[in-house]
């Protein structure tokens, strides 16, 4: 079963396009993945995701967390799933850039959101960690002069996931970076998920977001859910802390969205199942934590 599970990560989720747009996202790149359908549950799209992993390769407290251990738990899964990060994922202290990307590789991440925490060193000292990276890099809002980051990070990634479309973009904090111009989180992320769903079909559009909880703040992620149209899951990013909780926020079209956050460090991993009707329609959703082998129940918290 490890052993499967593994090629099926490694091998089975396909970069088949980067085209250019017509209309008004022309500019705009973009990555279409495909899920192996053989392994798909037909009738749910299952979603697992960290944010602010800082660099946390080996286990973090009393033998849990870390990428190491997340690579055994993402083998052992018997359901596929998509694994996202929401940005955060360096750590300049511990200086283990290559060492982090290789295991985010081999636990089999599909795509990761950019922050300031990950372009601390510099741009070009950044571009040159890009050949290591299996993953995506998305970001909607942030707006590189650097030749190779204008290349490597996508407003936008669709991925196939059996018969359903996943649209996923990210958005990052402010920053003061030379070659980096940063727009609106708000305006940005509602253009491309309104394309997302309207213009591509998406069945569900995620958010990764790293504009933290700080809600004296003139942005952050609660904030970013009450502005939002057409998003369906906002994973949320830079905290010290956190914890693992899905909140059920109302977007500006006072419908639901729901906000997810894990433990910073990776001491665990959430995951969200999203069931669908004969229609598409999700009619259920199923929330959980892994500590890393030791997956738990988890509650929603409606706010």
């Amino acid at each position: 079963m490890n052993t499967n599970r593994r090629s099926f990560l490694k091998r089975n989720v396909l970069l088949s396009s980067s085209l250019l747009l017509a209309g008004p996202i022309d500019a705009l790149s973009k990555a279409s993945r495909t899920i192996n359908t053989k392994s798909v549950n037909q009738k749910q799209v299952n979603i697992m995701y960290s944010n602010d992993i800082n660099g946390a390769v080996d286990s973090t407290s009393k033998g849990f967390g870390g990428l190491k251990s997340l690579q055994t738990t993402i083998n052992n899964e018997l359901l596929s799933t998509l694994l996202l990060d929401a940005g955060g994922f360096l750590n300049f202290n511990r200086n283990n850039h290559a060492e982090t990307i290789q295991w985010m590789n081999r636990a089999g991440y599909h795509a990761v959101n950019l922050s300031v925490a990950d372009l601390k060193q510099g741009l070009d000292a950044f571009s040159d960690l890009l050949p290591y990276m299996a993953f995506d890099l998305l970001s909607c809002n942030y707006h590189f002069e650097h030749p190779k980051l204008q290349k490597a990070v996508k407003s936008y990634q669709v991925i196939t996931y059996g018969k359903y479309r996943v649209g996923v973009t990210g958005v990052g904090e402010v920053a003061k970076i030379d070659g980096l111009k940063v727009s609106d989180p708000n305006v940005a992320l509602n253009k491309i998920a309104q394309f997302l769903k309207e213009e591509k079909g998406c069945d569900l559009v995620v958010c990764l977001s790293h504009l933290g909880f700080d809600t004296e703040a003139e942005q952050h992620n609660k904030q970013l859910a009450a502005n939002t149209s057409s998003v369906d899951l906002i994973v949320g990013g830079n905290t010290s802390k956190g914890k693992n909780l899905l909140h059920v926020l109302r977007n500006k079209d006072k419908t639901e969205v729901l906000m997810g956050t894990s433990h910073a460090g990776l001491y665990s991993l959430s995951q969200i199942s999203f069931g669908f009707d004969l229609d598409k329609n999700t009619y259920n959703l199923a929330f959980k934590r892994h500590m890393f082998g030791n997956p738990l129940n988890d509650t929603f918290v409606n706010t």
